[in-house]
């Protein structure tokens, strides 16, 4: 017997709920870091840089569960605004990145509106789904990439 289909698609969909949610905040985001000639996924770039230092491109992507193709993409404006440099290490297809001191300044700018995204955030959630979100999200990322 063939599944009701109907049946199926009724079916509450994580995929597609967490990246509703996802579209919706960083779009919220986004307006905000705007601002400063920023995107959300820049911004998270340069902050992940800052905070570990000099990266191979490659383990950039599974650290921030990004397809290489996709940091290949968002790196490619921060090298042009000279906010980021690659450099090609011992084997020639490996790239290292790193923050520039330019990439610090844009930060520290950028820093301002990422507070506001934030603080809009957090004041339409109730406390308790803030807390939960942040608790509960890096697992549900990990389970999947542990899938």
């Amino acid at each position: 017997m063939v599944e009701d289909v109907t049946r199926t698609v009724r079916t509450p969909c994580l995929c597609h709920a967490l990246r509703k949610a996802s579209r919706a905040v960083s779009r919220l985001y986004d307006d905000e870091l705007r601002t400063v000639g920023l995107r959300t996924t820049q911004f998270s770039l340069l902050a992940y840089l800052h905070r570990t230092g000099e990266v191979r491109q490659g383990d950039l992507g599974e650290l921030m569960s990004l397809e290489e193709t996709t940091v290949t993409r968002n790196v490619r404006p921060l090298v042009s605004g000279g906010w980021v440099s690659v450099r090609v290490g011992i084997d020639r297809r490996e790239k290292w990145v790193t923050i520039t001191e330019a990439g610090i300044a844009k930060l520290k700018e950028a820093l301002p509106a990422w507070v506001r995204a934030q603080r809009k955030m957090k004041a339409v959630l109730p406390e308790q789904v803030w807390q939960n979100l942040l608790a509960v999200l890096p697992d549900v990322a990990q389970a999947a990439v542990q899938g």
